[in-house]
């Protein structure tokens, strides 16, 4: 198993470093093998960071996107306001343009050598985030997905493997052995397996209050998915025990929830990152979890706001799965 963090490729991640040596040396002497990167949203930001320092790419994602994939304009403009706002988000107005952007992010894994990229399965709309009453089903999510990513994938010269990504919105949950395997299936690239998110599986359970609950709950969806569970490939590392702020906020939209696109995503965003934490696992189960899983690559990947809390962040969470991080 190779052992990673998450880094994102823009302009104040990098900064906070100094340099791609610094990162390096930081992750050589907590013992992990490299890193799984995101790119910025920013087409011109740096490639500074060393091929033999990424192991994992995680692809570009959209929280609300199915709308944009079929054509429904007036939703999105209910969503977005203007098109102009749609256009910023997406970086593109068509499909078409949106699968281009998407095999672009595609050849930047490629040209990074990346051994495996991720692809988030989901879709929720800003006001739903606070509602929970959702405009599409897991189904259409996942048959939506599976469509896109047999357009991204088609003719790509590469053999790397494809992660799907569980979240708690509608879309692929893990939750449901039956869609995870409609998933799978409707995926015609070969080279295919789960990321299996462990704070995001927490987040479909409101009533976890403990990370030994949490363990049992984790393995019970596992177990669950029978042979299917053998795609489990990855693994992103984390905690969220966010279920009482969850049901306490259920249906309370905040009054800040108004104005243009910006406005309210920057109150929903907020909303999200209560729920989502990506809080180290201080339980030292998570070591005999992740031996029973046996992925071939596990992120630590937690939130962080400078390179001191980064490294605090992974020690405490690599203790717990018994990994001597040093001094």
């Amino acid at each position: 198993m190779k052992l990673l963090t998450n880094f994102a490729v823009y302009d104040g991640c990098l900064d906070e470093y100094g340099s791609a040596d610094a990162l390096a040396s930081d992750c050589a002497e907590l013992g992990l093998d490299g890193v799984e990167v995101v790119w910025g949203h920013e087409d011109d930001a740096p490639e500074t960071l060393p091929n033999d320092l990424v192991v994992g790419y995680h692809m570009l994602f959209f929280s609300t996107w199915v709308d944009f994939w079929l054509g429904k304009k007036e939703a999105l403009l209910d969503e977005f306001v203007t098109w102009e706002a749609v256009k910023d988000c997406y970086g593109a107005e068509t499909p078409d343009e949106l699968v281009v952007r998407f095999r672009r992010d595609l050849q930047r894994a490629i040209d990074f050598g990346a051994e495996y990229v991720v692809f988030h399965v989901s879709d929720v709309r800003m006001r739903e985030c606070f509602t929970r009453e959702f405009s599409h089903t897991d189904r259409q999510v996942c048959d939506c997905a599976c469509e896109i990513i047999n357009r991204i994938f088609d003719g790509m010269d590469t053999d790397l493997a494809l992660l799907v990504e569980n979240q708690w919105w509608p879309g692929f949950t893990f939750c449901d052995p039956a869609m995870t395997r409609r998933l799978l299936d409707g995926i015609e690239y070969d080279n295919v397996g789960i990321m299996l998110d462990i704070g995001h599986l927490m987040s479909t359970n409101t009533k976890l209050r403990t990370q030994k609950q949490t363990l049992g709950y984790i393995r019970d969806c596992y177990d669950a998915h029978g042979d299917v569970a053998k795609k489990v490939r990855g693994l992103h590392l984390h905690q969220s025990l966010s279920g009482e702020y969850v049901e306490r906020a259920l249906g309370l939209v905040p009054e800040d929830f108004t104005g243009d696109y910006m406005q309210r995503f920057t109150s929903s965003y907020r909303h999200v990152l209560n729920i989502d934490r990506h809080e180290p696992w201080t339980d030292p189960g998570i070591a005999d979890l992740v031996r029973y899983i046996g992925p071939e690559w596990m992120n630590n990947e937690l939130s962080f706001g400078s390179r001191a809390e980064h490294n605090e962040r992974l020690r405490i969470q690599l203790a717990a799965l018994g990994v001597n991080a040093g001094d």
